[in-house]
């Protein structure tokens, strides 16, 4: 039978031990649950960036249609006022048409690109956190375990101090078997 005292020291270590593994299960469930957040927000970086390309098209094809639009009421126009459109103003003006579509064109999708980049970098940077979150969510953990065996081994010293207290003859010191048996200079 042990001493109250002895008793009490191993209950307290014992809590201490279960407090510091339970600090570390609930760290780590934290670290998990940030973790599916940030998957979920790269989850939806990406469904931005698939919506951002597909607007991008959409609006090039509207104007592509506006530029034709555009080429076939100026054909039609000089043709019915019988200006002859295979040479002088009239093919340039029909050059400058295409050529400004064109680049209006070449913008949105420069535009678009550089939209759907962000959504992007977003879905990587989201998805690294989740990974880090999770490395921490590991970390945490043996944090917790390691903690609760120090604070077991510390109540298991303190508890054999109290067997064997100082001044009482205890047992020499293990040797080391593969040590030299000559002294060292």
């Amino acid at each position: 039978m042990c001493e109250p005292t002895t008793a009490l020291l191993i209950a307290s270590t014992a809590m201490s031990s279960i407090g510091a593994v339970t600090a570390g299960i609930g760290q780590a469930q934290q670290y998990r649950y940030q973790a599916q957040i940030a998957d979920q927000n790269a989850r939806l970086a990406n469904e931005q960036a698939r919506d951002s390309i597909e607007n991008t098209n959409l609006e090039a094809q509207r104007r592509y249609r506006d530029l034709a639009q555009m080429k076939g009421a100026q054909t039609a126009a000089m043709a019915a006022n019988g200006v002859d459109l295979n040479f002088g103003s009239p093919v340039d003006i029909q050059k400058d048409t295409a050529m400004i579509g064109a680049e209006d064109i070449g913008q949105i999708y420069k535009g678009g690109n550089e939209r759907t980049r962000g959504f992007d970098i977003n879905a990587f940077n989201y998805r690294s956190e989740a990974s880090a979150n999770r490395a921490k969510a590991s970390g945490a953990l043996m944090k917790g375990v390691f903690d609760g065996l120090s604070t077991a081994l510390g109540g298991a010293s303190q508890v054999a101090g109290k067997k064997n207290p100082v001044g009482k003859k205890s047992a020499p010191p293990a040797q080391n078997p593969f040590a030299s048996p000559l002294p060292r200079t």
